[in-house]
């Protein structure tokens, strides 16, 4: 039963979450880390997030475990509630784990736990709104939280803007729609009217945009190891076999899940190719895109064999662990 990944029970589940989040933070807060990425422009949110964290580096490193702690739980359990597996499953608790450990966090850690966070936030209401007739008071909290994230990472900003036209593929009312436009703008206006000071009020989102649209700097050399490269495989394996599952026989579950599964394979999708195109993506928002995924991962393992699922779940778990001992 404890090595079953499929079967795993919430104390399993939760302990090796809470493992591998305190081992991402303590692996991104040793000295011997380099920085993956120059300097240039910070975004507003992230220079009180890094100031925070310099001077107060324990408490920040608490946090950023919490932070992590709630965002795989909450999640997970809003994966189940809205029942997109065929079978009750909770290993996509410790998956959020670990591959924020394998694939680590930057050395300025608690503004990345605080993108994840935002991130899980997001799509723990969306995901509500495909079972109500009118979701405007989920979405606009949702979109709010989700437009805080280019204050903290500027790639998330092409993000933002493209994941209204995705509400609107799939069949969001227009009222909803346009309460997703005013929630994903209102972070961005009440940071440029406090920054502004009676100066340029456009000066922030301009900011934004051309920092999303520059080059990040990255060593992505570096960052790519054995062990980051076992796990992305597993990872993008682990994907590929739950959708075509999914799509095999996707009357296995409700309605309202499979339009929670036509608008998660579309964020999927929308993240994979952002990120791949746009020249400022960072080790993050290889993060970002991989928390998402976990939503749809445990649908191999209720569907597969168990034997070959655990199997590849250990095999992720072993990679996450090597990345850990590497760096740490």
């Amino acid at each position: 039963m404890f090595l079953d990944a499929a079967r795993q029970k919430f104390p399993q589940a939760s302990l090796i979450l809470l493992l591998t989040a305190v081992c991402a933070v303590a692996e991104s807060s040793g000295a011997d880390v380099p920085p993956l990425c120059q300097e240039g422009y910070i975004e507003p949110l992230r220079r009180f997030a890094d100031a925070f964290q310099s001077a107060r580096p324990t408490l920040s490193m608490i946090a950023a475990a919490l932070l992590l702690l709630y965002s795989g739980l909450s999640l997970g359990r809003a994966a189940l509630r809205r029942y997109l597996y065929p079978a009750h499953t909770l290993v996509g608790i410790p998956l959020v784990g670990i591959l924020v450990m394998g694939f680590g966090l930057t050395e300025w850690y608690l503004s990345s736990a605080v993108v994840l966070t935002l991130v899980c936030m997001t799509l723990k209401r969306l995901y509500d709104c495909f079972i109500v007739e009118q979701p405007v008071a989920l979405i606009f909290p949702a979109m709010t939280a989700l437009g805080c994230t280019p204050l903290l990472h500027a790639p998330m900003t092409a993000f933002v803007v493209l994941l209204i036209p995705l509400l609107l593929l799939c069949r969001v009312p227009l009222r909803s729609s346009l309460a997703a436009v005013v929630g994903a703008l209102l972070p961005t206006f009440v940071v440029s009217y406090a920054v502004a000071g009676g100066g340029d009020f456009s000066s922030t989102g301009c900011d934004l945009w051309h920092a999303m649209l520059a080059d990040s700097g990255c060593d992505m050399r570096s960052y790519v190891t054995v062990p980051r490269l076992v796990l992305f495989g597993s990872a993008l394996f682990t994907l590929i076999c739950s959708v075509l599952l999914y799509r095999a026989d996707k009357f296995a579950v409700g309605v309202a899940a499979r339009k929670t599964w036509s608008f998660s394979i579309g964020i999927v999708v929308l993240l994979f190719a952002l990120f791949a195109l746009l020249p400022s993506v960072t080790p993050l928002s290889v993060r970002v895109a991989a928390v998402v995924s976990s939503t749809l991962m445990p649908m191999m393992y209720v569907r597969m064999e168990h034997y070959l699922s655990t199997f590849i779940f250990w095999t992720m778990a072993a990679a996450a662990l090597w990345s850990f001992c590497i760096l740490s």
